[in-house]
């Protein structure tokens, strides 16, 4: 805090006459140029100097006044232009959303709580919230929705656009499913897309799946899935499928204590301008975390998974999640199974908050094995499998999991 204090001394003190715009567009450049240490082969400093022209044009009718609004654009466009997924701005009201979720405390919002895919005269549950209404409803990962409120499915976003709705439900394999009528009611949820543990149909028993929709919010997801572990082992479990598909990433904090559940210890680094920082999970706690994060982080009554083990991936599946698949992968206590994932598994990014409230994400470190080797981008799953919603609508049984299972010789 001490050195971001007398960054924004420096700054307010060089940019005493500067217009609005120009002060946020300085204090911006100055993040990027500083701490960005990512893969692009631009160089930070080209990119500003080419903006500040741009802005220097945009506000020449307006001088000391131009306003904020100016900035904003051209510093999206400048951290754009590094071509690095792990870096781009945030709007004052995106910067707080996310803020908001990472802290875990969102302001309610009135839901039903999943998601899902329109299939032709079927809509796929793609996921559901865990603790809001769909969950407590019933409603599983894999549920196809055949009917809302007696009618055939034809516009889902409409037919679920009342408060209130009931569902026909299609579950399991086609050839044995159930028909189910679920209820759901609309109702103020913290929507925080923590984990969840399920039984998916048509599995054989002692199968559950561990879903990780996201490691944002900061010391609940790691313990979540430790506290999931550990019931399901209480429920003597032979098999856990951890599925991070369409996991975007979130805090190095979330996925790394989520895969000491699943590996025990283990150890990377993280490099920055700042230096080499230690990361990795011992003894219930992790190590080093990053260079801007020294906070302790420990996971109360931490476990560790023994049984058989897949964790399920796809095109979607990035940063955090993919460092998490790196990890199961090189400890080799089970495949990671679907597709290849984005590729920003060796790098991370933060924000730096910018004086308007809005933000820039900057990828500031790169993440090596302990012999100094880089991660690599992306994962390549130890066993393809399409994540082929469609197919998954049209059997009644997740393609992925299904693959999973076959690699893990479980009938």
């Amino acid at each position: 805090m001490l050195l971001r204090a007398v960054i924004i001394g420096l700054l307010a003190f060089s940019s005493a006459l500067a217009s609005p715009a120009s002060e946020l567009f300085r204090e911006a450049s100055f993040y990027l140029e500083f701490y960005y240490y990512g893969p692009s082969q631009v160089q930070p400093k080209d990119l500003v100097a080419k903006y500040q022209k741009q802005l220097e044009q945009d506000c020449a009718s307006q001088g000391q006044a131009c306003p904020i609004e100016v900035a904003r654009p051209l510093i999206a466009s400048m951290v754009r232009d590094l071509g690095d997924g792990h870096s781009y701005y945030l709007s004052p009201q995106n910067f707080a959303r996310a803020e908001a979720s990472f802290s875990g405390q969102p302001d309610p919002v009135p839901l039903f709580g999943l998601s899902y895919d329109p299939q032709g005269s079927v809509t796929l549950v793609t996921d559901v919230l865990a603790g809001g209404a769909a969950e407590q409803a019933g409603l599983l990962p894999g549920d196809r929705i055949v009917a809302v409120n007696g009618q055939p499915v034809t516009d889902i976003r409409q037919q679920l656009a009342a408060d209130s709705a009931r569902l026909g439900i299609a579950r399991g394999p086609v050839a044995s499913q159930q028909r189910l009528e679920l209820d759901l009611i609309r109702r103020p949820t913290l929507n925080l897309a923590l984990p969840y543990m399920y039984v998916p149909a048509g599995v054989p028993k002692g199968v559950l799946v561990i879903r990780i929709p996201q490691f944002e919010t900061y010391k609940q997801v790691g313990p979540k899935v430790h506290a999931l572990v550990r019931q399901a082992q209480a429920q003597g479990a032979s098999t856990i499928l951890v599925d991070v598909r369409d996991n975007g990433g979130g805090e190095e904090t979330e996925c790394v204590s989520a895969a000491g559940a699943l590996v025990g210890n283990f150890e990377l680094e993280m490099q920055s301008h700042l230096g080499l920082t230690p990361l990795g999970f011992k003894d219930g706690a992790v190590t080093g975390n990053d260079p801007r994060d020294p906070r302790t982080y420990a996971v109360p009554n931490a476990v560790r998974w023994t049984g058989k083990l897949a964790v399920l991936v796809n095109s979607h599946s990035a940063s955090c999640a993919e460092l998490f698949a790196y990890v199961v992968q090189k400890a080799k206590v089970g495949p990671v199974v679907g597709e290849r994932t984005v590729g920003l598994s060796n790098t991370a990014t933060d924000f730096f908050p910018l004086l308007d409230h809005s933000a820039i994400a900057i990828t500031y470190v790169r993440t090596l094995n302990p012999d100094g080797i880089p991660l690599p981008g992306a994962i390549t799953p130890d066993v393809q499998a399409a994540d082929d919603t469609a197919a998954w609508a049209r059997t009644g049984l997740d393609p992925v999991v299904q693959k999973a299972l076959e690699a893990l010789n479980i009938h």
